[in-house]
């Protein structure tokens, strides 16, 4: 199997093949994202999550968009250029997940999307999470099940919804319910 470089990869990250398996669109309707809603996606990649938000949460709304990795926000700010309706609504953070510039409890939904399984210090970036999260915040895990889909990350990075569940509760988050966010994902609505 070939590895991708970065720009590959980001590109990889918009296709259709990745729209068909994990509708963004879908997922997002299922969640509180309205008209003049404050979102957070967290490791937001390219922009996958991020531009049907924009779209979605019109020009009262705001997005804070956040990745450290300098190519997927080239990207990011490429693809809202091509495809956001009013991307004056995206705040974009090059910065670490769990050390972000956005303020304390500001935030109406808090999504991250496939990044749980990677970080090593996952107190210090749901301590984060909580931090920028309002006190009546729904906060969105979605991240891939413990099977191989035939793409995604090795099976043995991966975390099972068990493993999952055990690390929220653990954080201090509550799962409110289940997410269906297609059918190599899982997906957990939270609150404080």
């Amino acid at each position: 199997m070939k590895l991708l470089d970065t720009d590959e990869f980001a590109k990889l990250l918009m296709s259709e093949d990745r729209k068909s398996y994990q509708d963004p669109e879908n997922i997002i309707t299922k969640l509180n994202i309205t008209s003049g809603t404050c979102v957070a996606d967290l490791g937001c990649g390219p922009g996958f999550f991020t531009i049907p938000i924009s779209n979605r949460i019109g020009i009262t709304g705001k997005v804070y968009a956040v990745d450290s990795n300098p190519v997927m926000i080239d990207h990011l700010r490429r693809n809202l250029g091509q495809n956001a309706l009013n991307s004056t609504n995206v705040v974009i953070l090059g910065s670490d997940v769990a050390k972000t510039q956005i303020p304390s409890e500001s935030v109406d939904v808090t999504l991250f999307a496939n990044i749980l399984h990677d970080l090593s210090d996952k107190k210090q970036f749901l301590d984060e999470v909580k931090r920028v999260s309002k006190p009546i915040a729904e906060i969105v895990d979605i991240d891939w099940q413990k099977r191989d889909a035939g793409a995604g990350p090795p099976i043995e990075k991966r975390l099972s919804e068990q493993e999952t569940r055990h690390i929220l509760k653990e954080n201090g988050l509550e799962i409110v319910h289940g997410l269906n966010a297609g059918p190599y994902h899982y997906g957990f609505v939270c609150k404080k």
